[in-house]
């Protein structure tokens, strides 16, 4: 009996070793490998500059013809504000944590110039670091199963269209990281209660659980959606362990458990200006676009009919594009920032249920579209934007022209998930290890399904595939999960029919 459970911890550990080093082939040679690719700004990165002290280098800003948006990368940025760069993670998003930890290793080498190659490799470390700890928390009896999982893994999640925008200054890159290490950490905390049952040592693993949601909540204004989920699931986590901790351990978690709360909302609270442009395109470019009827939309959404000589335009075209209300000037404050809200786009679309459906349509073309057409190199490399990129692209390239683009699918994908959790739920509901991993499977569903409509129903037709970037990755988790589902089903098939055999 030892001896099998020397080989199989043996065989685990050569398949983790193994994954890391293809892991770290891969993504050197999709972000390394000379020309140094990355995701050109289309305007996202001020916002994070501003909030975590960096700057354009002053070379840059005296350059006339210095181009950073659209069409080339620029990877290098001046550490201006290091004061400014502590406060980040507080006032800005939780990107800014990883920039001050790469500022001030800058600053012990005397060295001002952020390049956002440090990044990438920082966000690698984390992904690499969290898919591996996912693998190896999942306890996976079988050896066919752990390496079919492992091969999935590195074929769906490092695409080079996922770790090409490691290389830049966008939330995209940490929220799928922060989601991982959220992942991670609950399976560690699942591992440690239910499988080794300790509890010694449990607060500290629940407390990895509140960091990691902590950041990935903080990762990017568009995933203050899943906190209701994250909440359930983090107070799922303090009830079960009510009893069992320490009472002055417990309070010290509550505590964290509302900061964990707060920090989003207020990232929210702070960025709200923001706002106002997806305000704008949620109902000129989202609710206006296209509609036979705007006049009788604005007055059902309580606004002024007389904007709709505004329909179908968005807050990024100039000043001259518009004919009386442009964004962010005194009249369209007073007749449409102060009289706009969700909660009225919310009551719009839940009275015009065939305007979401709609919408969601729109949306479920613009799904599996991870690829993008901005430019992908710096301008010394080429005079002529780069917007091809095809270094390990195969499962987006399959998924953009393979998948159906429709309600129906996604949906269907979805409802089967659920159905078959739902039969493993109560089949081992005796189990706390198998049915907290189904529960948090069933967060991870929810988080990503209320990203679905959140693009359309928030900012309009604008930028809506960047947007689903989150849904992308997360309905790629759940293809993944079915997968291997159906290979284990299989496999216990054969071995069934092979017994009855003899």
């Amino acid at each position: 009996m030892k001896t099998k459970k020397r080989i199989k911890n043996n065989y685990t550990l050569f398949i983790l070793i193994a994954f890391i080093i293809i892991a770290v082939g891969v993504t050197s040679f999709v972000l390394f490998k000379s020309p140094h690719l990355g995701i050109a700004d289309q305007g996202d990165f001020d916002r994070v500059m501003s909030s975590s002290g960096l700057s354009l280098l002053d070379s840059d800003k005296a350059n006339p013809d210095f181009k950073r948006f659209y069409d080339y990368t620029v990877t290098d940025y001046k550490i201006s504000n290091f004061f400014k760069t502590i406060l980040g993670p507080i006032i800005g998003s939780s990107i800014g944590i990883l920039i001050l930890f790469i500022s001030f290793i800058c600053k012990l080498f005397n060295q001002d110039i952020f390049r956002t190659q440090y990044l990438a490799i920082a966000y690698s470390f984390i992904y690499i670091f969290s898919l591996t700890m996912i693998l190896k928390y999942l306890n996976i009896k079988s050896k066919l199963k752990l390496t079919l999982i492992g091969l999935l893994s590195l074929f769906v999640f490092f695409d080079g269209n996922y770790l090409l925008w490691f290389n830049s200054l966008y939330g995209e890159p940490m929220m799928l990281t922060s989601l991982l290490l959220f992942i991670a950490t609950f399976l560690y905390y699942i591992n440690y209660k239910y499988v080794v049952k300790g509890t010694d040592k449990l607060t500290s693993k629940i407390v990895y659980v509140l960091i990691a949601s902590f950041i990935f909540l903080g990762s990017k204004m568009q995933v203050l959606t899943a906190l209701p989920f994250v909440i359930i699931l983090l107070g799922k986590v303090l009830w079960d362990n009510r009893l069992i901790l320490p009472k002055r351990n417990l309070n010290t978690l509550l505590i964290i458990f509302f900061i964990v709360i707060i920090y989003p909302i207020q990232l929210n609270m702070i960025n709200g200006n923001i706002s106002k442009d997806t305000q704008y395109n949620s109902v000129f470019y989202g609710v206006l676009n296209g509609s036979n009827t705007p006049e009788q939309d604005l007055i059902d959404l309580g606004l002024n009919p007389d904007m709709s000589v505004e329909a179908g335009k968005h807050s990024y075209l100039n000043e001259s594009d518009y004919v009386k209300y442009v964004p962010r000037t005194e009249i369209t404050e007073k007749e449409f920032y102060e009289k706009i809200g969700n909660l009225k786009l919310a009551k719009f679309y839940l009275t015009h249920p065939m305007r979401l459906i709609q919408g969601m349509e729109y949306t479920a073309d613009k799904a599996f579209l991870t690829s993008t057409a901005l430019g992908k190199a710096p301008r010394s490399y080429s005079e002529k934007p780069v917007k091809e990129f095809n270094r390990f692209t195969t499962w987006s390239s399959f998924k953009e022209n393979s998948f159906p683009r429709n309600l129906f699918f996604i949906i269907g994908v979805y409802l089967v998930i659920f159905l078959i959790s739902l039969y493993e739920y109560f089949r081992n509901k005796t189990n706390y290890g198998i049915t907290n991993k189904i529960f948090l499977l069933w967060v991870i569903m929810l988080i990503g399904a209320i990203q679905f409509p959140m693009p359309f129903v928030g900012n309009g037709q604008a930028d809506t595939a960047k947007q689903l970037y989150l849904f992308n990755f997360i309905f790629d988790i759940l293809l993944v999960i079915i997968i291997s589902w159906c290979f284990s089903k299989s496999t216990k098939f054969i071995k069934f029919k092979g017994k009855n055999k003899k």
